[in-house]
């Protein structure tokens, strides 16, 4: 009897298994009860703009997802215009603080790599989405669809050829696992690009309501960089000129104030705010704002959930005013402490100091230039409480303006004194809190680079006349010495772009894509990036998990890494 208790209860333990096996099989099985695949997700004209939000999302990671200096790397920081002060006590051995440091595992040109190529990956499904018989787009909307995912699959590219040379061309979406890219030419994707803009200059819209969409400006002013890496300066005149002249929409240069705060009698250390204080206040950066010089601007909201990237997701702060400005806040040796930080101050925490070339070398011949007035350059900090005569110092009251002569230790200048380029931060925090009251759109591009752009063609051309009278246009505005022909040189352009575009530009860009990385570090850098740079670091390393993951193909390494 036992025996046959046992047997009855094994097989009811066996069929109790398979049941349970099965049920757990069916469990499993996914059965998408929608109906929702990858043929028929994107139909709608709505379903497509929602597909390319993601790629203004992904523009986002440009200016907000991390919180030190890497968020800035790419507008010049380790280049000839700026530092990371902050590394160099840390680690004075990191990559981007010593150059010899940069290889094929270096961060920063992985997610360089990472950043573009996710943009790519949104602009191609869109793209791929267009061409669907299922979708339900008429021919208007198909054709301005495509234009501003190819705008932005162009921007993605054009990131990535200046930085690495010729990369892979992915034109379209990869269903299927791949592991046999291999590099394109420049020259075959710049003309990949170059074919991208001028659909995006024929479809993309002038105008539109929408803050940080694309327009037509847009992609004329990428073509008309893009026409100048190929030496076709007449095409990127002609590109530049549509922006300019107004083809493309009404932009011009702002020489009034506007704003937000134009009716604040505000002064900074006693010398009134102007028009280009104006440009960089928090809701004044958009074009829907009046802001009739804003081409293209990263978009970021306060207390609203995807205002921003890693700190906070929802945009209650940036960390731009926090990376460039010095924490003289703390300066103790001056009688300031923590408590002593204001909303006028801000909280800066000095990761990223400007080189002397920035804060003082480009000023030389612009006397009376606002941009470099107290206004938009503090650089005036006052002693927090009396400090007593010491050491052959003397004496000084809480209230006196600290002298350089008291700037002693390497800390004193390179973390709590030094030009706050008032662009990067505000005096008129939200809610009052100046540590995290702060949220600003970015520019991309503004009207100035613009005229930059131009200028840089007519020099290559030969025309120093035409190129001064673009730059004039700039320093017109700026209230500074007007520029002869025969000072135009393309070192003035870059300087001209550093008084106007600090902190803007790709500044990394712009060095790679004329060859200057490794001369114009040399002469402006920070002592360490002098010491270290060579000829190989005017393009980036493949990142060696790409190489590593491509076991199909072999994805050539560049030279020096």
């Amino acid at each position: 009897m036992q025996t046959l208790i046992k047997k009855i209860a094994a097989f009811i333990l066996v069929i109790s298994f398979l049941a349970g096996c099965k049920k757990d099989a069916e469990f499993l099985t996914e059965v998408r009860r929608d109906g929702l695949t990858v043929d028929n997700a994107l139909i709608t004209k709505s379903q497509f703009d929602l597909a390319l939000n993601a790629c203004y999302r992904q523009l986002q990671y440009f200016y907000n997802s991390t919180d030190g200096w890497t968020d800035f790397w790419h507008l010049g920081v380790n280049f000839d215009v700026a530092a990371t002060t902050t590394v160099y006590i840390a680690d004075p051995n990191a990559p981007w603080v010593n150059y010899t440091k940069i290889n094929s595992q270096d961060g920063q040109s992985a997610k360089w790599w990472n950043w573009n190529y996710t943009m790519i990956k949104y602009a191609n499904t869109v793209i791929a989405g267009i061409e669907n018989p299922l979708a339900k787009l008429t021919a208007a909307e198909k054709n301005a669809l495509a234009a501003e995912a190819r705008f932005l699959r162009a921007w993605g590219y054009r990131n990535l050829v200046i930085a690495f040379g010729g990369v892979p061309i992915i034109a379209g979406p990869v269903t299927a696992p791949k592991v046999d890219f291999t590099r394109n030419t420049q020259a075959e994707c710049y003309d990949f690009i170059k074919k991208d803009l001028i659909f995006a200059s024929a479809n993309l819209p002038i105008s539109t309501t929408v803050p940080g969409k694309v327009v037509r400006a847009a992609s004329d002013h990428l073509l008309a960089e893009i026409n100048i890496i190929l030496k076709d300066y007449d095409g990127a005149i002609a590109a530049a000129t549509k922006v300019i002249n107004g083809t493309d929409g009404p932009y011009s240069l702002m020489n009034t104030r506007f704003g937000a705060r134009r009716t604040e009698n505000t002064t900074t250390r006693g010398t009134p705010v102007d028009y280009y204080w104006d440009l960089h206040e928090i809701n004044n950066t958009d074009y829907q704002m009046g802001n009739r010089e804003a081409i293209w601007v990263a978009q970021f909201e306060r207390n609203v959930p995807g205002g921003g990237i890693a700190f906070p997701t929802q945009g209650n702060w940036m960390i731009q005013g926090r990376a460039y400005w010095c924490r003289h806040w703390l300066f103790a040796k001056a009688g300031l402490v923590a408590a002593g930080a204001s909303d006028s101050v801000g909280r800066g925490a000095s990761f990223i100091r400007g080189t002397t070339y920035t804060n003082w070398d480009i000023w030389s011949k612009s006397a009376g230039d606002i941009r470099n007035s107290e206004a938009n350059i503090r650089r005036k900090f006052y002693f927090g409480a009396n400090i007593a005569a010491a050491g052959g110092q003397p004496a000084y009251k809480k209230g006196d303006l600290i002298p350089k002569s008291f700037l002693t230790a390497y800390e004193d200048t390179m973390w709590y004194i030094y030009p706050n380029w008032t662009k990067f931060g505000t005096d008129k925090h939200a809610d009052g809190n100046f540590i995290n009251g702060y949220t600003k759109d970015q520019y991309v591009m503004r009207l100035p680079e613009t005229y930059l752009l131009r200028a840089e063609a007519y020099l290559a051309k030969g025309d120093k006349a035409s190129a001064a009278a673009d730059i004039n246009v700039i320093r017109t505005r700026a209230k500074a010495p007007l520029a002869t022909a025969n000072e135009i040189t393309l070192d003035y352009i870059l300087d001209e772009r550093v008084r106007e575009l600090y902190g803007e530009e790709y500044r990394m860009l712009t060095l790679m894509r004329l060859g200057l990385v490794f001369d114009r570090v040399k002469k402006y850098g920070d002592v360490n990036q002098r010491a270290s740079v060579a000829a190989h670091n005017n393009l980036l390393p493949i990142p060696q998990g790409e190489i590593d993951k491509n076991n199909g193909a072999k994805l050539t390494q560049n030279p020096g890494y």
